[in-house]
Protein backbone atom coordinates (compact mmCIF):
# COMPACT_ATOMS: atom_id res chain seq x y z
CA UNK A 1 0.00 0.00 0.00
CA UNK A 2 1.47 3.50 -0.77
CA UNK A 3 1.95 6.63 1.57
CA UNK A 4 -0.77 8.35 -0.51
CA UNK A 5 -3.45 5.66 -0.88
CA UNK A 6 -2.83 5.63 2.34
CA UNK A 7 -3.33 8.80 3.46
CA UNK A 8 -6.03 9.24 1.62
CA UNK A 9 -8.57 6.21 2.76
CA UNK A 10 -7.28 7.60 6.15
CA UNK A 11 -8.54 10.97 5.01
CA UNK A 12 -11.91 9.33 3.68
CA UNK A 13 -12.43 7.43 7.44
CA UNK A 14 -11.78 10.69 9.04
CA UNK A 15 -14.31 12.83 7.30
CA UNK A 16 -16.64 9.89 7.62
CA UNK A 17 -16.62 9.50 11.60
CA UNK A 18 -16.27 13.29 12.28
CA UNK A 19 -19.61 14.43 10.11
CA UNK A 20 -21.83 15.88 12.96
CA UNK A 21 -25.05 14.08 13.37
CA UNK A 22 -28.77 15.09 14.43
CA UNK A 23 -28.86 15.58 17.49
CA UNK A 24 -31.97 14.09 19.49
CA UNK A 25 -33.43 15.72 22.64
CA UNK A 26 -34.77 13.01 25.40
CA UNK A 27 -37.23 13.89 27.76
CA UNK A 28 -35.99 12.93 31.16
CA UNK A 29 -37.90 12.44 34.30
CA UNK A 30 -38.05 10.65 37.41
CA UNK A 31 -39.76 6.81 38.04
CA UNK A 32 -43.13 8.40 38.45
CA UNK A 33 -41.81 11.25 39.99
CA UNK A 34 -41.71 14.98 39.18
CA UNK A 35 -38.57 16.11 36.97
CA UNK A 36 -35.60 17.01 38.74
CA UNK A 37 -32.76 19.79 38.02
CA UNK A 38 -29.06 20.06 38.26
CA UNK A 39 -26.95 22.78 40.19
CA UNK A 40 -23.66 24.14 39.47
CA UNK A 41 -20.74 21.57 40.29
CA UNK A 42 -22.53 18.69 39.51
CA UNK A 43 -21.22 15.69 37.03
CA UNK A 44 -21.06 12.51 35.71
CA UNK A 45 -19.27 9.91 34.25
CA UNK A 46 -19.87 7.31 31.37
CA UNK A 47 -17.99 4.23 30.51
CA UNK A 48 -18.34 2.64 27.08
CA UNK A 49 -18.28 5.31 24.62
CA UNK A 50 -14.61 4.83 23.67
CA UNK A 51 -14.83 1.32 23.18
CA UNK A 52 -17.84 2.31 21.09
CA UNK A 53 -15.78 4.97 18.87
CA UNK A 54 -12.52 2.64 18.64
CA UNK A 55 -15.04 -0.29 17.28
CA UNK A 56 -16.71 2.30 14.69
CA UNK A 57 -12.80 3.11 13.61
CA UNK A 58 -11.85 -0.38 13.29
CA UNK A 59 -14.74 -1.29 11.19
CA UNK A 60 -14.17 1.07 8.79
CA UNK A 61 -10.87 -0.07 8.11
CA UNK A 62 -11.74 -3.94 8.34
CA UNK A 63 -14.15 -3.18 5.25
CA UNK A 64 -11.40 -2.91 2.85
CA UNK A 65 -10.32 -6.21 2.70
CA UNK A 66 -7.12 -5.43 0.38
CA UNK A 67 -5.46 -2.91 3.24
CA UNK A 68 -4.40 -5.77 5.50
CA UNK A 69 -5.60 -4.12 8.64
CA UNK A 70 -5.51 -6.42 11.47
CA UNK A 71 -7.26 -4.75 14.31
CA UNK A 72 -6.17 -2.22 17.32
CA UNK A 73 -4.85 -1.50 21.18
CA UNK A 74 -6.09 0.66 23.30
CA UNK A 75 -3.72 3.38 24.75
CA UNK A 76 -5.89 5.15 27.07
CA UNK A 77 -9.61 5.90 27.23
CA UNK A 78 -10.70 8.95 29.66
CA UNK A 79 -14.47 8.37 30.04
CA UNK A 80 -16.79 10.36 28.97
CA UNK A 81 -17.53 13.19 31.87
CA UNK A 82 -20.22 15.53 31.53
CA UNK A 83 -20.37 18.96 33.47
CA UNK A 84 -23.19 21.01 34.58
CA UNK A 85 -20.50 24.53 34.72
CA UNK A 86 -22.26 27.82 35.70
CA UNK A 87 -25.57 29.67 35.19
CA UNK A 88 -25.07 32.58 32.62
CA UNK A 89 -27.48 34.43 30.27
CA UNK A 90 -28.06 33.14 26.47
CA UNK A 91 -29.57 34.32 23.13
CA UNK A 92 -30.71 31.90 20.89
CA UNK A 93 -33.66 31.28 18.63
CA UNK A 94 -36.44 33.07 20.33
CA UNK A 95 -34.83 32.54 23.78
CA UNK A 96 -32.99 35.36 25.47
CA UNK A 97 -32.13 35.23 29.39
CA UNK A 98 -31.04 33.04 31.60
CA UNK A 99 -29.46 29.83 31.12
CA UNK A 100 -27.56 26.60 32.82
CA UNK A 101 -24.33 25.43 30.93
CA UNK A 102 -23.46 21.84 30.44
CA UNK A 103 -19.85 20.63 29.07
CA UNK A 104 -19.17 17.05 27.91
CA UNK A 105 -15.31 15.83 27.20
CA UNK A 106 -13.88 12.82 25.91
CA UNK A 107 -10.25 11.34 24.83
CA UNK A 108 -9.10 8.54 23.45
CA UNK A 109 -6.10 6.70 22.27
CA UNK A 110 -6.17 3.92 19.89
CA UNK A 111 -3.15 2.33 17.48
CA UNK A 112 -4.23 0.43 14.32
CA UNK A 113 -2.50 -2.19 13.51
CA UNK A 114 -1.56 -3.58 9.57
CA UNK A 115 -0.04 -6.69 8.40
CA UNK A 116 4.06 -6.95 8.28
CA UNK A 117 5.20 -4.94 5.05
CA UNK A 118 1.52 -3.75 4.46
CA UNK A 119 2.65 -0.20 4.83
CA UNK A 120 5.90 1.78 3.96
CA UNK A 121 6.17 2.63 7.73
CA UNK A 122 8.02 1.21 11.00
CA UNK A 123 5.71 -1.54 12.46
CA UNK A 124 2.49 -0.65 10.19
CA UNK A 125 1.02 1.01 12.97
CA UNK A 126 -1.17 4.00 13.13
CA UNK A 127 -1.83 6.35 16.67
CA UNK A 128 -4.71 7.83 16.62
CA UNK A 129 -6.14 10.45 19.35
CA UNK A 130 -9.59 11.42 19.45
CA UNK A 131 -11.24 14.62 21.37
CA UNK A 132 -14.13 15.74 22.11
CA UNK A 133 -15.86 18.53 23.17
CA UNK A 134 -19.69 19.26 23.67
CA UNK A 135 -21.35 22.50 25.39
CA UNK A 136 -24.88 22.32 25.83
CA UNK A 137 -26.95 25.28 27.11
CA UNK A 138 -30.75 25.36 28.36
CA UNK A 139 -32.94 28.04 29.37
CA UNK A 140 -33.78 28.06 33.02
CA UNK A 141 -37.51 29.09 32.53
CA UNK A 142 -39.97 26.92 30.52
CA UNK A 143 -38.90 27.41 27.00
CA UNK A 144 -39.01 25.17 23.62
CA UNK A 145 -35.31 26.15 22.78
CA UNK A 146 -32.14 24.72 23.32
CA UNK A 147 -28.50 25.23 21.50
CA UNK A 148 -25.36 22.94 21.67
CA UNK A 149 -21.57 23.16 20.00
CA UNK A 150 -19.29 20.17 19.44
CA UNK A 151 -16.04 20.08 18.24
CA UNK A 152 -14.25 16.39 17.51
CA UNK A 153 -10.44 16.77 16.57
CA UNK A 154 -8.78 13.94 15.46
CA UNK A 155 -4.57 13.33 15.20
CA UNK A 156 -3.44 10.45 13.28
CA UNK A 157 0.16 9.61 12.12
CA UNK A 158 2.47 6.70 10.89
CA UNK A 159 5.71 5.98 12.82
CA UNK A 160 9.39 6.24 10.63
CA UNK A 161 10.24 6.87 7.23
CA UNK A 162 11.44 10.26 8.34
CA UNK A 163 8.58 11.86 7.98
CA UNK A 164 5.48 13.36 9.49
CA UNK A 165 3.05 11.59 8.14
CA UNK A 166 0.07 13.22 10.45
CA UNK A 167 -3.29 13.68 9.30
CA UNK A 168 -5.28 16.50 11.04
CA UNK A 169 -9.05 16.14 10.96
CA UNK A 170 -11.69 19.12 13.10
CA UNK A 171 -15.21 19.25 12.87
CA UNK A 172 -17.42 21.96 14.97
CA UNK A 173 -21.32 22.04 14.48
CA UNK A 174 -23.34 24.42 16.08
CA UNK A 175 -27.13 23.37 16.40
CA UNK A 176 -30.21 24.87 17.78
CA UNK A 177 -33.02 23.34 18.68
CA UNK A 178 -36.49 24.00 18.59
CA UNK A 179 -38.92 21.32 20.09
CA UNK A 180 -43.08 21.58 18.84
CA UNK A 181 -44.24 20.03 22.71
CA UNK A 182 -42.51 20.27 26.11
CA UNK A 183 -41.78 17.21 27.68
CA UNK A 184 -43.72 15.33 30.53
CA UNK A 185 -43.13 16.99 33.93
CA UNK A 186 -43.87 13.21 35.11
CA UNK A 187 -43.09 9.79 33.29
CA UNK A 188 -45.04 6.78 34.01
CA UNK A 189 -44.74 2.89 32.87
CA UNK A 190 -46.72 3.07 29.16
CA UNK A 191 -46.66 7.30 28.97
CA UNK A 192 -45.74 7.79 25.04
CA UNK A 193 -46.05 11.25 23.01
CA UNK A 194 -44.67 12.77 19.84
CA UNK A 195 -42.51 16.19 18.86
CA UNK A 196 -41.00 17.59 16.19
CA UNK A 197 -37.72 18.83 16.32
CA UNK A 198 -36.43 21.94 14.52
CA UNK A 199 -32.82 21.55 13.88
CA UNK A 200 -30.76 24.41 12.72
CA UNK A 201 -27.11 23.85 12.05
CA UNK A 202 -23.55 25.24 11.37
CA UNK A 203 -21.28 23.01 10.20
CA UNK A 204 -17.46 23.03 9.56
CA UNK A 205 -14.86 20.66 8.95
CA UNK A 206 -11.27 21.25 8.62
CA UNK A 207 -8.05 18.78 7.58
CA UNK A 208 -4.67 18.98 7.19
CA UNK A 209 -1.49 17.03 6.11
CA UNK A 210 1.61 17.19 7.64
CA UNK A 211 0.89 20.57 8.83
CA UNK A 212 0.41 21.80 5.91
CA UNK A 213 -2.36 24.48 5.21
CA UNK A 214 -5.99 23.96 6.33
CA UNK A 215 -8.66 23.06 4.06
CA UNK A 216 -11.94 23.86 5.55
CA UNK A 217 -15.79 23.22 4.19
CA UNK A 218 -18.20 25.45 6.09
CA UNK A 219 -22.11 24.68 5.22
CA UNK A 220 -25.35 26.02 7.32
CA UNK A 221 -29.07 23.83 6.72
CA UNK A 222 -32.60 23.25 8.54
CA UNK A 223 -33.75 19.73 9.21
CA UNK A 224 -36.87 18.41 10.72
CA UNK A 225 -37.88 15.30 12.79
CA UNK A 226 -40.40 13.71 14.19
CA UNK A 227 -39.77 11.88 17.49
CA UNK A 228 -42.01 9.15 18.92
CA UNK A 229 -40.77 8.66 22.85
CA UNK A 230 -42.23 5.59 24.52
CA UNK A 231 -41.71 4.35 28.53
CA UNK A 232 -41.74 0.32 27.48
CA UNK A 233 -40.44 -1.23 30.87
CA UNK A 234 -39.41 -0.96 34.07
CA UNK A 235 -35.85 -2.57 34.79
CA UNK A 236 -33.04 -2.62 36.90
CA UNK A 237 -29.78 -1.68 35.91
CA UNK A 238 -26.19 -2.94 37.87
CA UNK A 239 -23.46 -0.52 38.19
CA UNK A 240 -20.18 -0.97 40.16
CA UNK A 241 -21.63 1.59 42.18
CA UNK A 242 -25.44 0.93 42.14
CA UNK A 243 -28.29 -0.88 41.64
CA UNK A 244 -30.13 1.22 39.71
CA UNK A 245 -34.75 0.88 39.42
CA UNK A 246 -35.14 2.69 36.28
CA UNK A 247 -37.78 3.43 33.40
CA UNK A 248 -36.60 2.43 29.67
CA UNK A 249 -37.50 5.34 27.35
CA UNK A 250 -37.41 3.95 23.78
CA UNK A 251 -36.86 7.11 21.50
CA UNK A 252 -37.24 6.52 17.48
CA UNK A 253 -37.82 8.97 14.76
CA UNK A 254 -41.00 8.22 12.70
CA UNK A 255 -40.24 6.35 9.57
CA UNK A 256 -36.83 4.98 11.05
CA UNK A 257 -35.86 1.71 11.68
CA UNK A 258 -33.18 2.83 13.74
CA UNK A 259 -33.63 3.90 17.81
CA UNK A 260 -32.49 4.27 21.17
CA UNK A 261 -33.21 3.28 24.56
CA UNK A 262 -32.37 5.16 27.53
CA UNK A 263 -32.55 3.88 31.09
CA UNK A 264 -33.41 6.53 33.18
CA UNK A 265 -32.91 6.77 37.40
CA UNK A 266 -35.29 7.35 40.02
CA UNK A 267 -33.67 10.68 40.53
CA UNK A 268 -33.74 11.32 36.73
CA UNK A 269 -30.69 10.96 34.96
CA UNK A 270 -29.69 8.52 32.20
CA UNK A 271 -28.13 5.45 34.06
CA UNK A 272 -27.24 3.41 30.76
CA UNK A 273 -27.97 4.13 27.13
CA UNK A 274 -27.97 2.22 24.06
CA UNK A 275 -27.87 2.70 20.02
CA UNK A 276 -29.58 0.24 17.71
CA UNK A 277 -29.12 -0.57 14.19
CA UNK A 278 -31.41 -2.76 12.46
CA UNK A 279 -32.58 -4.30 15.90
CA UNK A 280 -28.45 -4.97 16.68
CA UNK A 281 -26.97 -2.76 20.15
CA UNK A 282 -24.08 -0.82 18.16
CA UNK A 283 -22.88 1.04 21.17
CA UNK A 284 -23.79 1.24 24.81
CA UNK A 285 -22.83 3.79 27.66
CA UNK A 286 -23.22 3.21 31.65
CA UNK A 287 -23.04 5.73 34.15
CA UNK A 288 -20.04 4.60 36.65
CA UNK A 289 -19.64 7.54 38.57
CA UNK A 290 -21.77 10.80 40.01
CA UNK A 291 -21.39 14.16 42.27
CA UNK A 292 -25.27 15.27 42.41
CA UNK A 293 -26.64 17.53 44.70
CA UNK A 294 -29.89 15.49 44.60
CA UNK A 295 -28.25 12.58 45.51
CA UNK A 296 -25.85 14.05 48.47
CA UNK A 297 -26.39 17.22 49.77
CA UNK A 298 -28.77 20.45 49.58
CA UNK A 299 -30.41 21.26 45.59
CA UNK A 300 -29.64 24.00 43.89
CA UNK A 301 -32.56 26.16 44.50
CA UNK A 302 -33.25 29.42 43.21
CA UNK A 303 -36.33 31.52 42.30
CA UNK A 304 -36.59 30.51 38.87
CA UNK A 305 -37.13 27.28 37.35
CA UNK A 306 -33.99 25.06 37.31
CA UNK A 307 -33.74 23.26 33.93
CA UNK A 308 -34.27 19.67 33.97
CA UNK A 309 -32.01 16.79 33.50
CA UNK A 310 -33.13 16.88 29.64
CA UNK A 311 -29.45 18.07 29.47
CA UNK A 312 -27.74 14.99 30.13
CA UNK A 313 -29.46 12.55 28.18
CA UNK A 314 -29.23 15.12 25.26
CA UNK A 315 -25.83 15.54 25.22
CA UNK A 316 -25.01 11.32 25.87
CA UNK A 317 -27.27 10.70 23.14
CA UNK A 318 -25.53 13.27 20.88
CA UNK A 319 -22.36 12.22 21.70
CA UNK A 320 -23.38 8.14 21.07
CA UNK A 321 -24.75 9.42 17.64
CA UNK A 322 -21.56 10.70 16.47
CA UNK A 323 -20.02 7.12 16.53
CA UNK A 324 -23.47 5.66 14.93
CA UNK A 325 -22.86 8.02 11.59
CA UNK A 326 -19.36 7.04 11.28
CA UNK A 327 -21.18 3.97 10.63
CA UNK A 328 -23.84 4.49 8.37
CA UNK A 329 -21.57 7.17 6.18
CA UNK A 330 -18.93 4.70 4.87
CA UNK A 331 -21.78 1.84 4.44
CA UNK A 332 -23.59 4.75 2.25
CA UNK A 333 -20.50 5.35 0.19
CA UNK A 334 -19.40 1.94 -0.32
Amino acid sequence: MSRASLLAIFSAAMVFSVIPSGIISTAMAELSVETQSHGEGDWFIYDGYGLSLANSMAKIYNSNNSSGFVGWTLGYDEPLRIDVIERGTCDFGDWAGSCMRSQALHTLNITLQWMTNATPYDGDKMILNISTTIQHEEPLATSAWDRESRKISISAWFLGDDELNLVETETSTLSTTHSSAERPQILSLGDTWQVTLEIQKIDSIRQRINRGMWNETTSSFNESRQILYTVEEESTVHTAKLDWPTLRLREQAVGEDNYSLVYLSELGWPVRSEEYESGIIVMSTTLTDFSSSQYDGPKFTTIEQTPSVTILSTMVVGILAAVVLSRRSHTNDE
